[in-house]
């Protein structure tokens, strides 16, 4: 049966076990749906709505540009 993520994550209060259960669907998520300008990642986050997370380099931090991927 398949479960309903919007009710399921309604529930969630940051416990120690609901943290580690996310680590494990985090681990089974291909790389490419977790990349921070993945579709699904754009589309929660609302153009403009959200800051972009930077990213560290060497030379200090600065915000990715999409188009770099």
């Amino acid at each position: 049966m398949r479960i309903d993520l919007r009710k399921f994550f309604e529930a969630y209060e940051g416990s120690p076990h609901q943290l580690a259960a996310i680590d494990q669907l985090a681990d089974s998520i291909p790389d490419e749906l977790l990349h921070k300008f993945s579709d699904w990642v754009v589309c929660f986050e609302v153009d403009g709505e959200v800051e972009p997370l930077p990213e560290y380099t060497h030379k200090g931090y600065h915000v990715r540009d999409p188009n770099d991927i």
